[in-house]
């Protein structure tokens, strides 16, 4: 919801769920994920994949130029003033991730690609995905330190990228909050679902504190 429609909200004489939280949101810690987009050929999904790295809060996400140069992030909903990314090539966002110390894993269905419930996430990790059709060049998974798929069930043999990537990085986060109990959802709705406490955003300093 931008502002202008909480504002909006506000005058009907409705309280927002969260206040304060905009304004803390920047000092809120991230999950220690990165998702390195390569070319993906149908543009739509770049909007896509920022929406889904905010929404589960993770530290970068980058996209690879297209080869016709195309810009077409729509659907990210305002994700993308909230969710740190950059337009960057895949090959120097790998290099750049595994200097960083980076455990990189490819999303890709491949020969030496391993199913997602069998897989046991290392932190940080910066996911490699690519398009539907031609996936992730060779020469990057190579780079990579695993390959992970999601086994289908019916006769399609591949998923849209961000319906893809929204099941690994679920499992991945999941597989992060629960071993750092710190890491919690902002939005109430999403506490209110886990059974957590309501947060106080009124003091940014102290990032994410909850109301007993």
């Amino acid at each position: 919801m931008n502002r202008t429609l909480e504002e909006a909200w506000a005058q009907a004489g409705n309280a927002p769920d969260d206040p304060g939280l905009r304004e803390a949101y920047a000092t809120i810690p991230r999950c220690p994920i990165r998702l390195i987009a390569c070319p993906l050929v149908k543009d739509v999904n770049q909007g896509g994949l920022v929406r889904l790295g905010d929404a589960f809060r993770i530290v970068e996400v980058t996209l690879s130029p297209e080869p016709d140069g195309a810009i077409d992030c729509s659907g990210n909903r305002g994700a993308l003033k909230a969710q740190p990314n950059r337009w960057i090539p895949a090959e120097q966002s790998v290099e750049e991730a595994k200097a960083a110390g980076f455990h990189l894993v490819a999303v890709t269905l491949s020969a030496r690609a391993v199913p997602l419930a069998q897989v046991t996430w290392q932190f940080p990790l910066a996911l490699v995905v690519g398009a539907e059709r031609d996936g992730i060049p060779p020469e990057i998974e190579a780079q990579c330190d695993a390959s992970v798929a999601i086994p289908l069930y019916g006769l399609v043999t591949s998923l849209n990228v961000a319906t893809a990537t929204a099941i690994v990085l679920h499992s991945a986060v999941e597989a992060y909050a629960a071993t750092h109990p710190e890491f919690e959802p902002v939005r109430w709705s999403s506490r209110r679902l886990m059974g957590l406490p309501k947060a106080d955003y009124s003091d940014s300093d102290s990032r994410l504190t909850s109301e007993g």
